[in-house]
């Protein structure tokens, strides 16, 4: 089968290798889509493979790392001791596994597994392997397409999960620093809880008119104006409720944190890299009872049938985030042009 892969850092390629058989618990997983997302640039560009094997153990092959967390297909084999699910049924899994056992499984979330859970590697490939699939796999309901489904798998939880652990209210204002896929994720799980004043930031035009349509009040351009000074005026000089950093940097998690009001919330999920230095922004009013919370991908399969039964029902279309179409054997050309974030990309839909 053929399987895009990571040899060392900064590279991509597609190789051959076999089809994986499941283990006890798991099933293979036969991809009908997939993508690329900003963790695997991460992945491919700042994480030695010989740091991802010692953080998940087992995870790499001999040609290297298998790239891609995010994939929608059809079960293609079982292994001893999955029930739930058989050949032929159409699946997602979370892009983050937990083994449903252990304390953080248990108590916090299957993103939090200590117990041999880990990311989702693969799926970028003909055929994936999903382990612990009674516990991180899902059925995708009827009425529900492979492009809808395909975000549960990922920043549809993180960016509703940005607002969930915020735990934003019915009317609260909330701000939303970046509009990448992930923060046009997070702009949409404002308005599926409820939010009343919705406020994006991002210095691409064409994100901040795709964040309208998922459901922001108000669009702020930093390239034309302070955007905590506007969010200010647009709150009486209070802030808002919660304010979501979507990208990563001290920049964006520094306007963020000035934008709160006192008892706000700041909610983060960038991923900012191996060395991230954060400084709190020392504004007497905004510093005051401020709480800062963060949160990567609420997994596991209850999750995930929630959040498509949200689909399912037309609370949430996600689709206008794939903005362009590639086949697998184009992988390595779509994480050029994701990387370049030109000709208006957000995420690319690669099929076989």
């Amino acid at each position: 089968m053929r399987a895009v892969v990571k040899p060392t850092n900064g590279k991509v390629e597609l190789v051959d290798i076999p089809i994986p058989e499941p283990g006890p618990g798991e099933i293979i997983v036969k991809t009908s889509l997939c993508t690329v997302c900003g963790s695997d640039m991460h992945f491919l560009d700042e994480f030695p493979n010989e740091m991802l094997s010692a953080a998940f153990p087992g995870c790499l092959i001999a040609e290297g790392l298998p790239m891609g967390h995010e994939g929608v297909g059809t079960v293609h084999a079982v292994g001893e001791g999955v029930t739930r699910l058989k050949q032929g049924d159409r699946v997602i899994a979370s892009c983050l596994v937990g083994c449903g056992k252990c304390h953080e499984c248990m108590t916090v979330d299957h993103s939090t597994c200590t117990g041999g859970g880990g990311v989702l590697f693969g799926c970028q490939a003909d055929y994936y392997r999903v382990r612990f699939a009674e516990i991180n796999a899902a059925k995708i309901p009827d009425g529900v397409t492979d492009d809808q489904a395909l975000f549960a798998t990922d920043i549809m939880s993180t960016g509703f999960g940005a607002i969930e652990r915020a735990k934003a209210k019915l009317g609260d204002s909330v701000a939303i620093f970046a509009q990448g896929p992930l923060g046009l994720c997070a702009t949409a799980g404002a308005r599926a809880r409820g939010c009343g004043l919705i406020i994006a930031v991002d210095a691409v035009p064409e994100r901040l008119e795709m964040s309208k349509k998922f459901g922001a009040n108000v669009v702020i351009n930093p390239k034309e104006e302070d955007p905590v000074a506007r969010i200010m005026a647009l709150t009486g000089m209070q802030g808002v409720d919660v304010a979501v950093e979507a990208v990563g940097t001290q920049a964006t998690f520094e306007a963020a944190a000035r934008s709160v009001r006192r008892g706000g919330t700041v909610s983060s999920i960038g991923v900012y890299g191996l060395t991230p230095t954060l400084s709190m922004p020392t504004i007497v009013p905004s510093s005051l009872h401020r709480t800062i919370v963060t949160t990567l991908c609420p997994s596991g399969r209850d999750r995930m049938e929630h959040l498509l039964g949200l689909i399912e029902h037309g609370k949430v279309d996600l689709t206008p985030l794939l903005t362009h179409r590639m086949k697998l054997d184009e992988t390595p050309a779509a994480y050029d042009l994701f990387r370049s974030k030109t000709e208006g990309v957000l995420k690319i839909a690669i099929t076989p």
